[in-house]
């Protein structure tokens, strides 16, 4: 019996390292790298400096379109200087051949995506100081319907999400838990048409449709009310959602496939940008409206 007593007692002032809590890191620009099963995965990460030992912080994924990385899209959107005046922890994950199997789209992507953005999620929780209850997802094109296809299969990853010229491609989904979104859309884009259609075989779906099916999820009600109603864009939101949840929808009539307010790729090919409306500062201020 003493040498039972001997030994708990041994065992109870050992260190118990599952329990630590996570380290800040140093603030700034940093690669990561995350093994989902066989695959190596890879990321950009920012981490702001107002962030101070003991805080925690709302983490952002951003999502970047086809053919792009995360460093790409981390210079397309400019997203780090919102994180930095507002507080993100923002991960830019890299797709496997730069493209995310978001469903119907895009490319012939086999990669389990939303497990590779569920288990990033995880990983980061258990080493940075994150807000568990503040992660926000947002994309552009490609990037965006992976948004949207995360918040349908894997509804407890993120609070809100905010997809930009991009909306579901799935047959369905069935999710019923409450999530705030924020679309954005210019209303020139061909490759996502705003009013919906087909490119490159597969069908696009109008921001109505989207509209509709994320209202059905929130259970909002039908009303309709006009937020913002100016030249450069024109704002709407449905109200009185579940849980408080959000649902908010922007359209810019003088852009086509671009991030506005970003850097401009490709104006022949891709269509118009704008500098005066700034996309990634209206995302920051989306997600620091959502319940905490």
């Amino acid at each position: 019996m003493k040498l039972q007593h001997a030994l708990l007692a041994l065992l109870l002032s050992l260190p118990r390292f599952g329990h630590t809590a996570p380290v800040l890191p140093a603030p700034g620009i940093s690669h990561g790298k995350l093994t989902q099963g066989s695959v190596q995965r890879s990321y950009r990460l920012f981490i702001p400096t107002a962030l101070k030992s003991g805080q925690s912080a709302p983490l952002v994924i951003a999502m970047h379109g086809g053919l792009g990385t995360g460093d790409i899209f981390a210079n397309q959107t400019g997203f780090d200087a919102v994180a930095e005046q507002q507080g993100f922890i923002v991960a830019y994950p890299d797709g496997l051949g730069r493209v995310w199997n978001a469903g119907r789209c895009c490319g012939n992507s086999q990669s389990e995506d939303v497990a590779y953005i569920r288990a990033l999620v995880a990983d980061l929780k258990a080493r940075l100081p994150v807000d568990a209850r503040r992660v926000y997802g947002m994309g552009f094109s490609n990037g965006a319907m992976l948004a949207h296809r995360v918040a349908c299969e894997a509804p407890e990853v993120f609070a809100a999400i905010a997809p930009v010229s991009g909306g579901l491609m799935l047959d369905q989904c069935d999710a019923r838990t409450p999530v705030s979104a924020l679309l954005i859309q210019g209303r020139l884009d061909e490759r996502i048409p705003w009013d919906g259609g087909g490119f490159e075989g597969t069908y696009r779906p109008s921001v109505a449709e989207v509209v509709t099916g994320l209202a059905a999820r929130n259970a909002c009600s039908a009303e309709v009310k006009l937020l913002v109603d100016g030249p450069v864009v024109q704002c709407w939101s449905r109200s009185a959602c579940a849980s408080g949840a959000k649902l908010e929808w922007c359209g810019l009539p003088g852009v086509g496939h671009q991030w506005a307010g970003g850097e401009t790729y490709f104006p022949r090919v891709l269509g118009p940008n704008t500098a005066a409306f700034n996309t990634s500062r209206k995302i920051g201020e989306f997600f620091q409206q959502q319940p905490r």
